[in-house]
């Protein structure tokens, strides 16, 4: 009786486990199933960071390393590569180490804003730097040449050495649907508690009218004869108004945010409006409001207090097509007229020639990277690398051409992300894959991974 007994308990027990196991088997799966719609259709909503802060992603290369590995995959560029607008996790070079089954090292040499001068002299510093004697690349992918315009007038600057950080992958728990459901549960609560307020699924017509409505006012404020105190009560007001999406992309700097004086507010208001604008290819109404931000603030703008205003004004300045040079150069004018030390700026001698002699500088970018590229293949030659070349998903026509042109003349392979993402924008839009000009959402990182695995596997 008594042995009866344990065997149906027995049983009992294991049918227990075997149904929780079946159970957690189809939750896992139709988590999985609804995850890939949801990403398909949510792509620009990110979790909060959970990243370690010992780092910044800009000030060093990821290394991501394969205890058997067939081969070392360096990839170099940009903000496509770094990445910076989301989690590690997300970047191409961390889900290409992931498609190769951990079997490959891959490196993350992306710095944002870098150019293709940029990239020949960190490419040239790390095959010549002893430290790197035993890392050998099997293949090198670049994807560089939008900011060429922007660091023409630094190609000779120095290079700082950058410290690589050994990237620990995630536990395998946290792959599970099952673990990310709970953890993206867990920080909902959490900034619910801390911010008081929910993601009411603000669109970007909202998000850019709020910016917007902001930004008018902090500049009404600025130039009011409103006593200081009031000022400062009506700042706390606006920045009480931020929304969750405003804080993620400047990823949730609070500490920055917070003691932003009005004038700094409204650098972080001009940036994320210019951001929605040019993600609706509106390139030309961001360039305005850059514009207008620049003659508020001109001694800061133009001596570099707000890099980041400039380097997003001489980007847009390349995309748009309805500001005339002239017009343009005649707002210059005036600033300098009542700010006359900014012609002194190295920011503004800088962009006030490239609106000036535009087609010339063009012209002179694309001979420069020409010389860079050709330099850039012949460091593959000596160092037996195999150079894989990639143009933009984005509309960056000239350096898409420069790259192009080198592919063919070098016969090197070409990545056309440029017709890969064009083709699928078209299905849908643009916002499901590109957040901005300069960076892919998720799952636009994603399908760059895949389309690279694909094509050098």
């Amino acid at each position: 009786m008594k042995k009866k007994l344990e065997n149906n308990l027995f049983a009992k027990i294991s049918l227990s486990i075997i149904s929780l196991s079946i159970t957690l088997f189809v939750v896992e799966v139709s988590l999985k199933t609804i995850g890939h719609f949801y990403n398909l259709s949510f792509q620009t909503t990110y979790l909060a960071k959970e990243e370690g802060r010992d780092y910044l992603r800009d000030d060093v290369y990821e290394h991501y390393s394969a205890e058997k590995s067939n081969e070392i995959i360096l990839s170099i560029g940009d903000s496509f590569t770094n990445a910076g607008n989301v989690l590690r996790e997300f970047s191409y070079p961390h889900q290409l180490y992931s498609l190769f089954n951990s079997s490959s090292t891959v490196l993350n040499m992306g710095i944002c804003e870098d150019s293709t001068f940029g990239v020949l002299k960190r490419l040239t510093n790390f095959f010549t730097d002893p430290d790197n004697i035993n890392i050998k690349p099997t293949k090198v992918i670049v994807l560089i040449g939008a900011a060429d315009n922007f660091e023409r007038f630094h190609k000779d600057n120095p290079t700082e050495k950058q410290n690589w950080y050994e990237v620990n992958l995630s536990p395998w728990y946290r792959t599970l649907s099952i673990y990310k459901v709970v953890r993206h549960i867990r920080h909902y609560f959490i900034q619910k508690r801390l911010t008081g307020i929910e993601n009411n699924g603000e669109n970007k017509k909202e998000g850019f009218n709020t910016a917007k409505n902001n930004y008018i006012k902090l500049k009404t404020l600025k130039g009011s004869d409103i006593d200081q105190k009031t000022k400062d009560k009506e700042l706390k007001k606006i920045k009480s108004q931020f929304t969750l999406k405003f804080k993620e992309y400047f990823n949730n700097n609070m500490a920055y945010i917070d003691k932003a004086n009005s004038t700094q507010t409204m650098h972080l208001l001009i940036l994320y409006m210019s951001k929605i604008l040019t993600s609706d290819l509106k390139h030309d109404e961001a360039l305005k409001w850059i514009l207008d931000f620049s003659s508020f603030d001109p001694l800061h703008f133009w001596n570099g207090e707000h890099d980041d205003a400039y380097f997003r004004i001489v980007q847009t300045f390349q995309f748009q097509s309805e500001l005339e040079s002239k017009d343009i150069l005649a707002q210059l004018d005036l600033m300098a007229k009542n700010e006359p030390s900014i012609k002194e700026s190295k920011y503004f001698q800088e962009f006030y020639t490239l609106v000036h002699n535009r087609k010339e500088i063009f012209a002179q970018t694309d001979k420069l990277r020409l010389e860079a590229w050709k330099q850039i293949v012949d460091l593959s030659k000596k160092y037996n690398f195999q150079l894989i070349t990639m143009n933009y998903p984005s509309d960056y026509s000239s350096a898409n051409r420069i790259i192009d042109q080198v592919s063919k003349k070098f016969q090197l392979q070409l990545i056309d992300n440029n017709t890969y993402f064009s083709r699928l924008i078209k299905k849908k839009d643009r916002e499901t894959y590109l957040e901005d000009d300069d960076h892919l959402t998720p799952l636009g990182y994603r399908l760059l991974a895949e389309k690279i695995y694909n094509e050098i596997k």
